[in-house]
């Protein structure tokens, strides 16, 4: 706050020295529990702050409302806003009189009750220092500088399998549904795996085939950050020898390999290069495994992860 000198109960402006304001001055002994503007308050408002608020069109005011300790700390409190308030409202009728409004050029209308920064005098004192209303004029509003938002980046990720199956006749053809969470940010996005090709049955059992329920997540990370929409990508699934019945599995792991995640900058790889996938409840014919080469291709728009 701004230093003021001593002051006696026949002056009813104490001028501040020192601030970068166009004027400043602190309008002191108010009535005691009042909000009245005196003569003098009114005075020095036409006469000083009103000019200085016109000669700049950019200008804005802070006003700061005061109370002594004298009474009820919340009434204090409440009076000290409307000390502030008058202010405003008598240099709002000023300035309307002259066709401008006053409203965009307060910046602060605050009311510190007895508890402002510099008071230290005692419960029993009601100095007119006290009583009082703190005018500040700048000549310009503050200039706000907005930093763009920045999207965090992400290189954590989640994927897991969502549902699916493998069916073969000639060649194999697996179509399984994914789930890729963004970590960091909090986001998700569903995929489709759909490719062709071998898949190996151990001789005389029909098959290869499979089918899979939601399994659990597994985590990744990109060599560089990515978004969810890039994991739309050319992309490889592969299958290790094994069998699936219900919950009970003996072998069988998916691996998937998204082959090509791009920025502008070139290619991303993922760590794993090739992912392990955790089926669910489900059932696969006995195998020798497979591979399918196909697109992971986006089922949805991103939208915000509440859980899996």
């Amino acid at each position: 706050m701004a230093k003021y000198k001593d002051v006696t109960e026949m002056e009813k402006f104490v001028a501040f020295d020192g601030t970068h304001a166009a004027t400043a001055g602190r309008l002191i002994n108010f009535p005691t529990g009042s909000s009245t503007l005196q003569p003098g308050h009114q005075e020095w408002l036409k006469n000083e702050v009103v000019p200085a608020i016109l000669a700049r069109p950019n200008s804005w005011i802070d006003l700061f409302g005061y109370a002594s300790k004298v009474g009820n700390t919340q009434a204090n409190l409440k009076l000290s806003k409307e000390r502030a308030t008058a202010v405003k409202y008598f240099l709002g009728e000023q300035l309307a009189m002259r066709g401008i409004s006053i409203e965009g050029k307060v910046n602060i209308d605050h009311g510190f009750g007895e508890d402002a920064p510099d008071y230290i005098a005692g419960e029993s004192d009601n100095s007119p220092n006290w009583r009082a209303a703190d005018v500040i004029v700048f000549g310009t509003k503050p200039i706000v500088v907005r930093k763009p938002k920045i999207k965090p980046q992400s290189s954590i990720y989640e994927i897991r399998v969502v549902g699916g199956g493998s069916a073969a006749v000639v060649v194999q053809t697996d179509n399984y549904f994914f789930q890729i969470v963004d970590v960091l940010r909090r986001r998700t996005m569903f995929f489709l795996f759909t490719g062709v090709g071998a898949g190996i049955s151990i001789p005389k059992i029909p098959g290869p085939g499979s089918a899979t329920k939601a399994g659990q997540p597994t985590r990744f990370t990109t060599t560089k950050p990515a978004e969810l929409y890039q994991f739309n990508s050319e992309a490889t699934l592969t299958q290790e020898a094994g069998a699936t019945l219900g919950s009970s599995s003996v072998g069988g792991k998916m691996y998937l390999t998204i082959d090509k995640i791009i920025d502008s900058n070139g290619l991303i790889s993922t760590n794993p290069k090739r992912i392990p996938i955790s089926g669910g409840w489900g059932i696969q014919m006995p195998g020798l495994g497979s591979l399918t080469k196909g697109v992971l291709a986006k089922m949805s728009e991103e939208f915000p992860f509440t859980g899996y």
